[in-house]
């Protein structure tokens, strides 16, 4: 009960940690766009980085987001071998499913690591003293999440989800 407990908080506070920086991030891409509209048709040119930014943060929020869809299990789902299992059978399909969708954001972490650290190596720069890693960094950190979220939801079903968005 205590681990459970540990568990939901834990949920809980990352999911306010990922809402806050998803906000912050749409909020500055806003703010960034407007910025460079009005800089380039009043003074004939705009931020140099802007453009840099706003692609990099649509990958953030498109990660954010799909962590997001993960947390209350409201993601894109091909779900139609769970509809045709019988009721009885359908709390069992749900677990495999979750345990299938862990594996794969795992081994999605792994590479998508791997990859991350191959772009620290060349160490380009995304914009101003920003290496392109620093901001690629987020995908394996979602994809870890996710699954760490799908691995869960094997052993404790829909609980956490359900105690922590209540």
């Amino acid at each position: 009960m205590m681990l459970r407990k540990h568990l939901c908080n834990l949920h809980r506070g990352l999911a306010s940690a990922e809402d806050l920086l998803m906000l912050v991030i749409v909020i500055s891409m806003a703010v960034i766009a407007v910025t460079q509209i009005i800089m380039r048709n009043t003074f004939g040119g705009g931020l140099l980085w802007a453009d840099a930014y706003t692609r990099i943060s649509v990958l953030w929020i498109a990660m954010l987001g799909a962590m997001s869809a993960s947390r209350s299990q409201k993601h894109i789902a091909i779900d139609i071998v769970m509809q045709r299992l019988p009721l009885a059978y359908r709390h069992i399909g749900l677990r495999i499913s979750h345990a299938l969708t862990a594996l794969v954001c795992f081994v999605t972490a792994w590479f998508s690591a791997d990859f991350v650290l191959q772009e620290r190596s060349f160490a380009a720069i995304a914009f101003g003293q920003i290496p392109v890693w620093w901001c690629q960094s987020i995908i394996p950190v979602a994809f870890a999440v996710m699954g760490l979220r799908y691995f869960l939801a094997v052993f404790f079903a829909s609980s956490i989800t359900a105690e922590t968005t209540s």
